[in-house]
């Protein structure tokens, strides 16, 4: 008896937490759904920005389809998972703008956005009012904003954390552009990111504090260089990454707060491979740069341990 008593005692305690936890809002949308529904998986909606308009905290999707441009405010989840790909074409309107008063948790998953060779201040993804917190991006790939930049992140607020993986930023402005404004920090985290054929700058780190890597990537054949650093004070790392074909420096820093560190990395075909103009770009001695227009010297080289 005494048995039955916890046991039951025990599934009661149970139900309590469960009914206490909170429940994600999720939101379903699908290429034939309807703004019109209540965008369930039984009737889902035809946009994103209709799923955030009634309250959603992750939106899914339950197959491919153009899902239109969309405003965030608030921590959402938008992924379409694997296999699905949700498509944001506009050349009138930045992909997804981001624009926040307090700290927040972004995530995007398997999304297509392409801006049709937009002009003005449109981008990919336009975090330029995000004030802080953690924006994620994985497996998008991001082209077509002519004018403008794949990747357009100002935190404003407090620490901002970008996180890109998986994805490709190409035919536009600048593929990634970070930039805390004030006395604000942003830390950068890229992971297996293809920065390739912009017509400016493949990553542009400039602003205040940026500090982060860049890991098994490719920043290639970009307009101007491909990684830039103008930010007062930058620390990044570089890592087994290729930097490559671009039209005028692979590698340049251009503050005197820059600090770049390469490592285990191939930097070749650019006008110039390395170019610390102010700042410096210390090489871990494990590089290999060749056939450049000019090689360029690294500032030092300081030894694996």
């Amino acid at each position: 008896m005494r048995k039955v008593i916890l046991l039951c005692a025990s599934l009661f305690t149970t139900a309590l937490l469960f009914s206490a936890s909170p429940v994600m809002a999720q939101q379903w949308v699908a290429n034939n759904g309807s703004d019109a529904n209540a965008c369930t998986p039984i009737a889902p909606c035809a946009t994103f920005q209709r799923a955030i308009n009634i309250g959603a905290s992750q939106i899914n999707c339950l197959d491919s389809g153009s899902y239109g441009p969309v405003t965030i405010e608030t921590s959402l989840t938008i992924d379409c998972g694997s296999g699905n790909v949700g498509n944001i074409a506009s050349s009138s309107a930045s992909g997804i703008t981001i624009n926040t008063t307090s700290a927040v948790t972004i995530i995007l998953r398997h999304l297509a956005l392409n801006g049709f060779s937009a002009g003005g201040s449109i981008h990919g993804i336009d975090a330029s009012s995000f004030s802080n917190g953690t924006l994620i991006v994985e497996d998008c790939m991001i082209h077509g904003y002519h004018a403008g930049f794949g990747v357009f992140f100002i935190p404003s607020n407090g620490r901002g954390l970008l996180q890109v993986s998986d994805s490709q930023m190409f035919d536009n402005f600048d593929g990634i552009v970070v930039q805390p404004v004030g006395s604000q920090i942003a830390s950068l985290t890229l992971n297996r990111v293809e920065s390739v054929g912009n017509s400016h700058f493949g990553v542009s780190l400039g602003g205040n504090v940026v500090a982060g890597t860049m890991r098994d990537s490719v920043v290639g054949e970009n307009g101007t260089s491909g990684i830039v650093s103008q930010a007062s004070q930058v620390f990044f790392t570089v890592e087994e990454s290729s930097i490559v074909d671009n039209l005028v420096n692979g590698i340049q820093t251009l503050s005197d707060g820059s600090a770049i560190k390469v490592g285990a990395s191939t930097i070749g075909g650019n006008g110039t491979g390395v170019l610390a103009t102010a700042g410096s770009i210390v090489s871990f001695g494990n590089n290999q740069i060749s056939d450049n227009g000019s090689d360029g010297t690294f500032t030092s080289t300081k030894a694996l341990r």
